[in-house]
């Protein structure tokens, strides 16, 4: 038996439905607006109005409300709201933000067969790319994923940009053919093209891409080669068989996957490994990757001059874009105690890999092993150029870099 509320609930939606459907006046701000550079698409929900700006293969998110026949709202752009006013004219929209004013026409919508129009964007760097740490599909549509995370590109001559999670990353490049190299600071970035058989096969191959395991690092790429512990192999794949052949000899491996938990069967003996997912994922990794905001030099100075003497001492660790670091220290002190000169001086160096999340950053060094430092970003108080403290040491960066927002 129907509730009377329930029944209420009903009773009022029929009435509704059974308005006039003439007697209700369109809404002059929903709808599709465009012109040869952008598109608002917005609707009303209640009192306000959502939706999103299409513009060079970004979407923006739009919020606003209207007032006295004027819209007014934000649209975000890399984790900043701008503002912006509309008014409507007949089929024309006005759209007016930071004195730019941009003329947009609605959309007629066609017949329900219709296909919907698109706007694919055309760029040689359109397709799926082949990185030493997994891979890049750069689509059409103007979004990117990087490792596990989905991102939205742009190109402006020989830089792209990508935008997520609140940041915006610029990458200089070099493209020639199907090999295309990021570049950096401190080092560059190689891919190469998957050609669109390899790029189907690739996607039911489950252990090409990067992984933790009991050697360190291991990196099975979709050319046949793979890198484990530093050592090549070249290897083929027969349904759950992998033959490795490398300058140890060649062994067979037993391989069974369950998400991001690979384990091998050698000889009676199982081996586990941990996909390294979110390389290279902009704005930050949970599980740890090459993070490009962080490459580059970070240095750390501190001088003491006191009546005895003055001591120094430098430490630099560089992060390169390839998943490897160096690191660099020296020291030394100058003056005179008891009547005597004095000086001494010391320097070391190592070097390993790195992989970093949101909060910390894991070291495999030559002569420490692997360690774990918490990380944070900070701007310095007095310069504002960016900052990675590491278990609470400050580490400035030696080149010219946007402050962290």
């Amino acid at each position: 038996m129907i509730s009377f509320v329930r029944f209420l609930l009903l009773a009022s939606a029929v009435a509704v439905f059974a308005q006039n459907p003439l007697a209700v006046s369109a809404d002059a701000f929903s709808g599709t607006f465009q012109n040869e550079q952008l598109k608002l698409d917005i609707a009303r929900r209640g009192s306000e109005y959502s939706g999103v700006i299409l513009l060079g293969g970004q979407s923006l998110p739009v919020k606003a409300r209207a007032t006295a026949g004027k819209l007014t709202g934000t649209f975000e752009s890399g984790g900043q709201a701008y503002s912006f006013q509309a008014t409507r004219n007949g089929t024309k929209l006005t759209l007016t933000t930071d004195g730019v004013t941009h003329v947009l026409d609605k959309a007629v919508a066609g017949p329900p067969s219709a296909t919907p129009v698109t706007s694919p964007v055309t760029s040689p760097v359109v397709g799926q790319w082949q990185t030493p740490n997994g891979i890049v599909a750069i689509n059409a549509d103007g979004s990117a994923k990087i490792g596990e995370k989905t991102h939205r590109w742009t190109v402006e001559g020989n830089v792209i940009t990508f935008t997520g999670n609140g940041e915006s990353l610029k990458v200089p490049f070099d493209l020639a053919g199907d090999n295309w190299t990021w570049k950096f600071p401190d080092g560059r970035l190689a891919l190469t093209r998957i050609a669109a058989n390899a790029a189907a096969q690739s996607a039911g191959d489950g252990v090409v891409g990067a992984w933790q395991g009991p050697t360190g690092n291991m990196q099975i790429n979709l050319d046949g080669s793979a890198t484990i512990g530093g050592v090549q192999y070249r290897y083929t794949q027969a349904a759950n068989q992998l033959t490795l052949a490398g300058p140890d000899g060649m062994f067979v491996a037993t391989v069974q996957i369950a998400g991001d938990n690979m384990a091998w069967l050698i000889n009676g003996k199982t081996l586990t490994f941990q996909r390294a997912a979110n390389v290279w994922a902009v704005g930050g990794a949970a599980t740890g990757g090459i993070l490009p905001e962080l490459v580059g030099k970070w240095c750390q100075m501190s001088t003491l001059n006191n009546s005895t003497g003055v001591s120094s001492r430098a430490a630099c660790f560089t992060l390169l874009a390839d998943g490897s670091f160096q690191f660099a220290g020296e020291s030394g002190a100058t003056g005179q105690t008891n009547g005597a000169a004095y000086g001494t001086a010391s320097d070391s160096n190592d070097g390993g890999t790195w992989t970093a999340t949101a909060n910390s950053i894991t070291s495999t060094s030559k002569k420490t092993g692997v360690r774990t430092f918490r990380l944070e970003k900070r701007n310095h108080p007095k310069t504002g150029d960016p900052m990675l403290v590491l278990d609470g040491a400050e580490f400035t960066t030696a080149y010219q870099k946007a402050p962290w927002r």
